[in-house]
Order: structure tokens, then C-alpha cells, then sequence
């Protein structure tokens, strides 16, 4: 599914679940944010694992995440992590890192955990 340009192996510093956004911890290890505003967020895990085990991490490109809540992909397509690896709707003064891509079948989601698609960025400038 990945290639090797978009993809690395990291290990995991906690238990990580699969379509969760994770940032780099002080041992360079993956880790779940610590807020929408950390901007060590690097990628999306593509597999569940423990701490300590090796996990790719998609670090560009299109990636299912896992909403917090509910996301209207048409008004609110920016989206942020969530310190549980989740996404949801980006707010002013966090890092947007993902922008959703809709589809004829999932134009929003109901709650959290739900699954969908995203073209993943890297965080960057804080929104304004």
C-alpha cells in the first residue's frame, strides 16, 4: 500500500491503534500527541501495536484516521489531532495536519472512532 518515500518504521513508545496520529517523543520514538498543538506530530500508525514494538508510520500521503467526533468534510476540511491520535475539525492556534477527502459514500462523520479518509500534510504554521 506504502512506498518507501512515504512511509517509515519507528517503535512505539506507548500501545498505538491503527489510523492513530502520532508525534516523536524525547527518545525519537512514536508516540500519541500530547494536544492539538504539539508540532512533533510526524504520522499516522498503519497497524495496532504495543509499546515496543516497530510500527509503520505513514508520514505523507492518503491514510484512513479515526475521527474524535463528529466532522462536516465539506465546511471543515482542515483537520488537527487529538491527543488520543484522533482528528477533529483544525481551530485557530492549532496545527493543521491532514485535510479530509471526501466521497460520495462518507461526506461526514457521526462520532468517534470512525473511520475515513485524509491526505496527511505534517503539521506546520498554526492556523491563525
Amino acid at each position: 500500500m506504502n512506498s518507501t518515500y512515504n512511509s517509515i518504521t519507528l517503535v512505539a513508545a506507548e500501545a498505538i491503534s491503527e489510523f492513530s496520529v502520532v508525534a516523536l517523543d524525547t527518545a525519537g520514538k512514536a508516540a500519541l500527541p500530547s494536544a492539538a498543538t504539539d508540532d512533533g506530530i510526524i504520522g499516522v500508525a498503519q497497524r495496532t501495536v504495543s509499546a515496543g514494538d516497530p510500527v509503520e508510520v505513514l508520514v505523507y500521503g492518503i491514510t484512513r484516521v479515526k475521527a474524535s467526533g463528529a466532522i462536516t468534510f465539506a465546511t471543515t476540511p482542515i483537520l488537527q489531532a487529538e491527543s488520543d491520535g484522533e482528528v477533529s475539525a483544525c481551530v485557530s492556534g492549532s496545527y493543521p495536519i491532514a485535510r479530509v477527502l471526501p466521497n460520495v459514500n462518507q461526506l461526514s462523520t457521526a462520532g468517534a472512532g470512525e473511520q475515513f479518509f485524509a491526505f496527511f500534510l505534517g503539521s506546520f504554521t498554526p492556523l491563525a
